[in-house]
């Protein structure tokens, strides 16, 4: 089968990056030609074929430019089927090249329904299938208006997960010291994110006696108010900011800490939950995203209300209980690492056999 892929892709980092290039990778190694239509700085990684638009500086003009060209690379293209993810940009690229044949299925990642109804659903409207990456988008896309057609969460690459070695050696490996108890939060620092808690869950944590410090990877608009938030409540010693990494060094700091802490305020799926338990972490998250697909709510992390008080009783709870977390660590592990990105292209194909046939 022909299939185009539409969107953010490699090696740009991000959830929906992440989740298109692993796609194609396994559409690929499935046997099936494989063309993916992205933005200027997008490269092959699997030996599948990249078209890349023009790169547009100009503020406003980016998208459209994107979305404009890439339609015209999908119709030259001629898919089967293309798979655009992400409904703003890429949703609306593929729904103007289906006016002039081109068949598409769109898949929302989150952001782009809340950024965006009104382009949702546009995008959405001459689809072959709308898909969601969590139960909790779906909903929410229900609730607007838009009819989802299937479910089809991330997965996860087992090999580098699987790869880790004990916890001490990581640590050892980072500088981190084996003593401490460490909380880690990964990605962009945004609201939606919101990280911008940390620091009350932190101050709370030392009035309660107990001593974590806070690792936050990731940058954004927010870094600011999350130092200045720290100088104010008197933890900015606990906090440590330590901007982007890698994704072969973000695995080595999801082994070497004790938990993972996810405050978000609005997440589309939460690929860094997953993440965190393919490494043996237990995750602290709110009710956003695919939380409710991968944690069972006192089996293999806590769910919580997203609350600095409660969420700071859950984090000294867990700390606290060093039997428990590795408990809870080694069963969020073996749910985290059941669902690979062989899964996720098998379910795109089972649903293109519908589709299509």
């Amino acid at each position: 089968m022909r299939i185009a892929l539409v969107g953010p892709y490699h090696p740009d980092v991000g959830g929906v990056q992440i989740y298109t290039t692993y796609l194609a990778g396994e559409l690929v190694s499935l046997g099936h030609d494989v063309v993916v239509v992205s933005y200027h700085y997008a490269r092959s990684r699997w030996g599948e074929r990249v078209r890349r638009s023009p790169n547009v500086r100009i503020r406003g003009l980016r998208g459209l430019t994107f979305m404009t060209h890439s339609a015209f690379s999908l119709v030259r293209e001629g898919p089967d089927m293309a798979l655009a993810q992400y409904a703003i940009t890429s949703g609306v690229a593929a729904w103007l090249a289906s006016f002039l044949g081109v068949p598409y299925t769109v898949t929302f990642h989150g952001s782009d329904l809340r950024i965006s109804p009104r382009l949702s659903r546009i995008a959405s409207s001459r689809a072959e299938a709308v898909i969601s990456v969590s139960s909790w988008l779906a909903e929410r896309l229900e609730d607007s208006g838009i009819e989802v057609s299937e479910v089809i969460p991330g997965g996860i690459d087992p090999a580098p997960f699987l790869a880790l070695p004990p916890k001490e050696e990581v640590r050892e490996e980072l500088g981190l010291d084996p003593r401490d108890k460490l909380v880690l939060s990964v990605g962009a620092l945004i609201e939606a994110k919101g990280f911008d808690i940390v620091p009350e869950v932190a101050a709370l944590l030392t009035k309660k006696g107990v001593d974590a410090k806070f690792l936050l990877i990731g940058e954004g608009p927010l870094r600011g108010i999350i130092e200045e938030k720290a100088d104010r409540l008197g933890v900015r010693d606990r906090i440590i900011l330590l901007g982007h990494k890698k994704f072969e060094e973000t695995v080595k700091y999801y082994r070497a800490v004790d938990l993972l802490l996810h405050p978000a305020r609005y997440e589309g799926y939460g690929l860094v939950i997953r993440e965190a338990m393919a490494a043996g972490t237990p995750v602290i998250t709110t009710d956003v995203g695919g939380a409710r697909d991968l944690v069972e709510d006192g089996v293999n992390g806590y769910i919580e209300e997203r609350d600095a008080e409660k969420m700071a009783d859950r984090v000294a709870f867990l700390l606290l209980n060093d039997d428990l977390r590795e408990e809870m660590g080694e069963r969020g592990r073996d749910k985290a690492l059941s669902r690979t990105w062989r899964h996720v292209a098998l379910d795109y194909l089972r649903l293109l056999g519908r589709v299509l046939s």
